[in-house]
């Protein structure tokens, strides 16, 4: 895989935790991006997260952030402005929560609610990324979705997933031309990876990444490292999908 440019400033939202943002945060750094790791409470595991990316020789910093609100989204991108000047990829993870009752039974607040999760970040973000990117004639984002056929049983997250997919999908025709790409990763259920030090031996494809047993936050990761590489800048508007065994 070609590595990220050198130089190249990526924002990871919710990458404290044990699933995809610590993974894909973790990865961009191993690709040569810089890499603002947001996260909403827990600022011991975004910290570690931090100086596990520095031990490798990556540069990254934390910003406290809430991604579902636009002040937070404003700090976090005000943030890496501040400290690096830039912003070329932006990575959404975090979304809306699990509300599986049956349509007729449909808890209205509730999935709402998860709409505005889903949607709101790329909302908040866009117009605050996208001039940069579209002055420097290159971008990336990138948002995690749900498996496009594998869906799971909870019919408002499904419905707040694909409203997610399609407000990122369907700026691919203004954004084109300016060299950004609007990608979507859409992985099945999957386990988070235990601790951060096997997020980590993963992401260098040590032991345990050679002996998972099934997808793992980390290839998904590899994913968006693709999707955010040289050797992906002619794909755009793409739903790539993880099928899971179990």
């Amino acid at each position: 895989m070609d590595r990220v440019t050198g130089g190249k400033v990526a924002i990871v939202t919710g990458a404290s935790g044990a699933g995809l943002g610590r993974s894909i945060a973790l990865t961009l750094a191993r690709e040569g991006a810089s890499v603002v790791v947001n996260y909403r409470s827990d600022r011991e595991r975004a910290e570690d997260v931090v100086d596990a990316i520095e031990r490798r020789g990556g540069q990254a910093f934390a910003v406290a952030a809430d991604v579902f609100e636009q002040e937070g989204c404003r700090t976090l991108v005000d943030a890496a402005l501040a400290r690096f000047g830039r912003v070329d990829i932006c990575i959404v993870d975090p979304g809306g929560g699990w509300h599986p009752e049956p349509v007729a039974e449909l808890d209205a607040a509730g999935a709402l609610e998860d709409l505005n999760r889903e949607v709101a970040p790329l909302f908040y973000l866009m117009p605050l990324v996208l001039p940069g990117m579209v002055e420097r004639r290159w971008g990336r984002l990138v948002a995690v979705g749900v498996h496009p056929t594998k869906l799971p049983p909870a019919y408002a997250y499904n419905v707040a997933k694909a409203a997610r997919a399609q407000a990122l999908l369907l700026a691919q025709d203004q954004l084109w031309g300016h060299g950004i790409t609007v990608n979507v990763v859409a992985p099945g259920p999957f386990g988070p990876i235990a601790s951060l030090e096997e997020a980590v031996e993963q992401c260098d494809h040590g032991a345990a990444w050679r002996e998972r047993g099934d997808v793992s936050p980390q290839d998904i990761a590899e994913g968006v490292a693709f999707l955010c590489s040289d050797a992906g800048r002619f794909v755009t508007g793409c739903t790539l999908p993880y099928l899971f065994r179990w």
